[in-house]
């Protein structure tokens, strides 16, 4: 990758590469397209990111607001919290995409391969804040649920969509109530997201 192509082309063709798909979806969004809408050339893009997936992919997930790794609050309940509401404020904006580059992924391998890669540091920082609440002694072990804890909440953002139809979006409130009904219990966790105030009382 070029060293020379500076920061703000890189953040314009990204951001660009990200209105596409929103419109268009990814199998509908093309290299050229992107390079006509920057004025750039379509070789400056493959070298920059190799192929279409790649590129699509750093776009979506830099555009996507999710930065999981940036939450500690001090308790699970609240860390967890904060991440129902981080998924939450930009539910209505990613999951179309995101719904649509999975579409797409079952017939591209390297756009599943570039997907994957950039959802890793998210999925350590999930597993981070579990860590965490063990290390704090809110939970005695690190619970076998955990290593599920990706995919309950992927489930949670998306079934709306799936279930209910695209103009369905998930908000704060429904994962609020998702994770005392089901995570938080599953994790083995006595605490409360709606007040984050500790154990519940007997």
């Amino acid at each position: 990758m070029s060293s020379r192509f500076p920061p703000e082309r890189r953040r314009e063709v990204l951001d660009a590469a990200r209105r596409l798909v929103a419109e268009h979806g990814f199998e509908g969004t093309t290299v050229e397209a992107v390079a006509a809408a920057t004025r750039t050339s379509k070789a400056t893009l493959y070298r920059q990111w190799g192929d279409k997936a790649s590129l699509v992919v750093e776009a979506v997930s830099i555009g996507s607001g999710i930065a999981i790794g940036r939450i500690d609050t001090g308790t699970l309940a609240g860390d967890l919290g904060a991440v129902a509401d981080m998924l939450a404020e930009r539910a209505s904006v990613n999951v179309p995409i995101v719904l649509g580059i999975a579409r797409a992924g079952q017939r591209d391998p390297a756009l599943l391969a570039a997907l994957s890669a950039r959802l890793l540091p998210e999925i350590e920082a999930l597993r981070a804040i579990v860590v965490r609440a063990v290390d704090r002694g809110e939970l005695p072990a690190e619970p076998p649920a955990a290593r599920y804890l990706q995919h309950m909440l992927t489930g949670a953002v998306l079934a709306p969509a799936l279930l209910e139809g695209a103009g369905a979006a998930v908000d704060a409130r429904h994962l609020h109530g998702y994770l005392d009904a089901v995570v938080l219990p599953a994790l083995g966790s006595g605490q409360r997201v709606r007040d984050r105030s500790g154990p519940v009382a007997d």
